[in-house]
């Protein structure tokens, strides 16, 4: 496994900051879990599943500014009630060599959804923390409001597109703190293979007029093992536009294998 010189990353002397968007986060997320619960208490058994989820561990593989294998997971819970839907993820990849911990990705993401009727058209705001030294960043926040629209191709394909403004806060690794407003353009595809297989294709662009957009390009393939049990692999690609600071590279990849257990 083979680092660059000096890799490891001192924290920034503001590094707490983002401690407020984590807490925000779990705050919205908190507050509307809350009151999906309260909802809840009126449906009937017989009512589709309100709640579903899962949660993932495995191994990953990284290339770009840090190659090496590292830990990883991934977890995701979604509530459907009506026209409303909230979906809430996590994903955290751990890189360490010897006792030096070198990187620490981390994604928080809630979007929550109102659909019209039909449910394929639909308004949502969506906010996202990321905590990324494989990209150069301390962290990135993202707070957008849009639109979307889900296309069903046939019974076994659908596309998922969305479009949203809203504003971007960037602590990147060296420079200056800096908001800015910003766009986010989304496309998902997604194919049932078989009646317990699954591919998907997402592709998202982050614009900012600070001209640091952020290109995120994430492919899956998803099959049942066993009841709960699935075996997820998937390829992140992420390209970040903004000047390079020694060895951090603007092209970074994850792949993961992973062991999911849904609910």
């Amino acid at each position: 496994m083979i680092f660059p010189k000096n890799s490891q990353i001192t924290l920034h002397p503001n590094y707490n900051k983002p401690t407020r968007a984590i807490a925000g986060f779990i705050f919205i997320v908190g507050l509307t879990l809350s009151t999906c619960a309260l909802a809840n208490t009126t449906i009937t058994p017989k009512k589709p599943k309100i709640w579903s989820g899962s949660a993932a561990f495995g191994y990953s593989s990284v290339t770009g500014t840090y190659p090496s294998l590292s830990l990883n997971s991934k977890d995701w819970i979604r509530w459907q009630y009506h026209r409303w839907e909230n979906r809430a993820r996590l994903s955290y990849n751990y890189t360490a060599a010897a006792t030096s911990v070198f990187a620490n990705r981390l994604v928080l993401q809630n979007q929550t959804r109102y659909y019209f009727k039909p449910k394929v058209h639909y308004v949502f705001g969506d906010i996202r923390y990321d905590r990324n030294p494989f990209d150069g960043y301390y962290y990135h926040l993202a707070e957008i409001i849009g639109e979307g629209n889900i296309i069903h191709l046939n019974k076994t394909m659908s596309l998922d597109y969305q479009g949203g403004v809203g504003a971007q806060e960037d602590q990147p690794i060296g420079l200056k703190y800096q908001s800015n407003p910003a766009a986010r353009l989304a496309v998902e595809y997604e194919w049932h293979l078989t009646r317990h297989a699954t591919f998907r294709e997402k592709v998202t662009a982050l614009l900012s007029t600070a001209n640091n957009n952020t290109y995120e390009s994430v492919t899956s393939v998803q099959t049942r093992l066993y009841g709960p049990l699935s075996l997820q692999l998937s390829y992140t690609a992420t390209y970040n536009e903004f000047p390079v600071i020694s060895y951090y590279k603007k092209l970074n990849t994850i792949t993961t294998a992973d062991l999911m257990y849904k609910f």
